[in-house]
């Protein structure tokens, strides 16, 4: 009986205008999107190789300068630049990964300020607006599974077919299981067929290789996708349990769509930002200003009076820099606990969860942010690191001429701090997106719930 019902279900999708309009625009969109999205990931890795192969030509031109007093002067002039490597997966969830900086400098940097701290207070902003093939499954084609499913109680009853099956002595509990298998498949399969189209082209063009890291991230990335699908048809059916007209259906589904697709997860950054407020990035620069002003004024007034030594100004130092970094850290929790926040807020809607999951897997969401301030956080003292060692060894002399470098060999390329930005492994980044994997199931299952207990009170006459 089942089965009878999954087949008559998907010959009914299969002859419809809908299935062949949905055909048509899966097997555009989908390898389209990726076709596009593989390009842009090309794009990126030839600037990231070009900004390579500039900081290697500033090494070798310092390299080949003989006079050694000259060479540490150039050194001391030029800026090293560190490459930040793109995202594979990109290609499919882009995340933040485009509003990132492709390169970033040796020297003292505030990122946050240079973004306009647009990334570090809206984060989720960036995440939930990113055209690319995740946006198009999040948008595109949970309308499409909407409208395969919204009339599959209500159509029926309309037509008063739905009378007929259910007098012939069919459970209304595999009635309406054989409907979801059977119109889900009739969705989820062309779908397969066009991402393993856009899969083809990405292996064929070289940006993803057919075995690896890149691989399973692909293909969790598409499991998320029609676990995605399967909760706006099962929501889709429970819909249609819910109304007894396909117009006053179809209407609901759109609503509900807006809501879940636009209004909850464009407003939850907003409303995180009222319930958890934190201090604006202009703020604490100015405070960071302050402090350096303050040192500044105390160590000319120590100088003038002669009552510190050198030990005293490098502990006059380490506690300005101490108070900077507090503050740091006291902007970026606040900041932190406000997009935390503003992620479970968005939550509320399977669309935020898809995205977060596949972001995550992708190596492009949220974290993705983190861990690139933590990189240049790390590359830029590493570097001041670098260049204060050159005082402290006793290489560099001054004199009232000009400084005076005591070895000849004292560059060396290869002890030069180089950027560092390493990709979470596949099992951290698989275990982190469980939690929205499991929402997305638990909406699955909910919403299948709830049209079962509906479509057993559901009037067919």
């Amino acid at each position: 009986m089942l089965f009878l019902i999954i087949r008559k279900e998907i010959a009914h999708n299969v002859l419809s205008l809908r299935f062949a309009v949905t055909y048509v625009l899966l097997f555009l969109l989908v390898p389209l999107v990726v076709l596009l999205m593989t390009g842009e990931y090309q794009e990126r890795f030839q600037v990231f190789t070009n900004e390579v192969n500039k900081t290697q030509e500033t090494i070798d031109g310092l390299e080949k300068i003989e006079d050694a007093d000259e060479q540490f002067r150039e050194m001391q002039r030029a800026t090293f630049f560190g490459a930040r490597p793109p995202r594979q997966m990109g290609l499919l969830a882009r995340g933040v990964e485009g509003s990132l900086p492709t390169r970033v400098p040796s020297v003292t940097y505030s990122f946050f300020s240079s973004s306009e701290e647009r990334l570090g207070k809206d984060i989720l902003v960036e995440t939930f607006q990113t055209p690319d093939f995740a946006y198009v499954v999040n948008i595109v084609i949970s309308l499409l599974a909407l409208v395969f499913v919204f009339d599959a109680i209500c159509g029926e009853k309309e037509r008063g077919t739905l009378k007929v099956l259910l007098t012939n002595s069919v459970p209304r509990d595999i009635l309406l299981l054989g409907k979801w298998i059977g119109g889900y498949l009739s969705i989820a399969v062309p779908f397969i067929v066009a991402v393993l189209g856009g899969f083809v082209y990405v292996y064929v063009s070289g940006s993803l290789g057919a075995d690896g890291d890149g691989l399973e991230r692909f293909l969790l990335i598409t499991a998320v996708a029609l676990l995605y699908i399967s909760t706006f048809y099962t929501l889709g059916l429970l819909i249609s349990t819910l109304t007894h007209r396909t117009a006053t259906a179809l209407l609901v589904s759109l609503m509900v769509w807006i809501g879940f697709i636009l209004v909850i997860p464009n407003l939850s950054p907003i409303v995180s930002e009222l319930l958890s407020p934190a201090p604006s990035r202009q703020v604490i620069d100015a405070e960071k200003r302050a402090i350096d002003e303050e040192q500044r004024l105390l160590m000319e007034i120590a100088q003038k009076r002669q009552v510190y030594g050198r030990q005293d100004y490098e502990k006059m130092r380490q506690e300005t820099q101490q108070r900077k970094d507090k503050l740091e850290k006291f902007y970026k929790e606040k900041t932190s606990a406000q997009v935390e926040l503003g992620k479970n807020l968005a939550r509320l809607s399977p669309s935020a969860c898809s995205l977060l999951a596949m972001t995550r897997l992708a190596g492009t969401g949220p974290v993705l942010f983190e861990q690139f301030y933590q990189a240049i956080t790390r590359y830029q003292q590493h570097y001041q690191e670098y260049r204060s060692g050159f005082y402290r060894s006793g290489v560099i002399e001054f004199s009232p001429s000009g400084t005076k470098v005591k070895d000849k060999d004292w560059f060396k390329a290869d002890e030069l701090p180089r950027f560092e930005m390493f990709e979470e492994p596949l099992d951290d980044s698989l275990n982190a997106a469980l939690f929205d994997v499991l929402l997305l199931l638990i909406y699955n299952v909910f919403f299948f719930m709830l049209a079962y207990l509906f479509f057993l009170r559901y009037d067919v006459t």
